[in-house]
């Protein structure tokens, strides 16, 4: 709740506040109630249509749910590999950053040693901070939803290969079976 409340969603905020995609969501229970009328027409839905599941149980045709979910699992790891890029570009450019700030520490540390040795004053201490200002770091709250996303419909697409595997295989059985 504190990240929410400072909305700085940065790498740093987010590891020391322990987020990850497997804790960024609560599942919170929900209970619906029905009246008698509505209980009563659920149960005749029901009944009416429990021969027809009979027969969706022994259909082989693979539904649109799979392609649906495998085009969206592609669209988030792009998003995802899009996130990646950026991080590693801000990465990147930290890490130059870092450098340029200790070179030029050392250069002039250099110039301070030969100034003193030929008995001028040292140059005066500059704010670093002005010279070399921080990269935004990117925002980290997209890269945890999509990588929840990328999570659930990796679990849809093995639970429905692993119901439809199943069913293929049965249906090998007999067709060598009748054979």
């Amino acid at each position: 709740m504190e990240v929410c409340k400072e909305k700085d969603f940065s790498p740093e905020a987010l590891k020391k506040a322990n987020i990850t995609f497997e804790h960024m969501f609560e599942e919170v229970p929900i209970v619906i109630k029905n009246s008698h009328l509505i209980n009563v027409l659920m149960w005749e839905l029901e009944k009416k249509s429990a021969v027809a599941d009979k027969h969706e149980l022994l259909s082989l045709a693979s539904s649109n749910h799979l392609g649906k979910n495998l085009q969206l699992l592609m669209d988030r790891v792009d998003e995802m590999s899009q996130d990646i890029i950026k991080y590693n570009t801000y990465m990147r450019n930290s890490s130059k950053q870092q450098q340029q700030k200790h070179q030029y520490q050392q250069r002039r540390q250099q110039e301070n040693m030969q100034r003193q040795s030929r008995g001028e004053p040292p140059l005066p201490e500059e704010d670093l901070s002005k010279l070399f200002k921080p990269h935004q770091a990117p925002a980290r709250m997209d890269s945890l939803l999509i990588a929840g996303q990328i999570n659930t419909y990796c679990q849809n697409i093995k639970e429905f290969t692993a119901q439809n595997l199943g069913k293929l295989f049965m249906a090998q059985a007999l067709q060598e079976y009748s054979n």
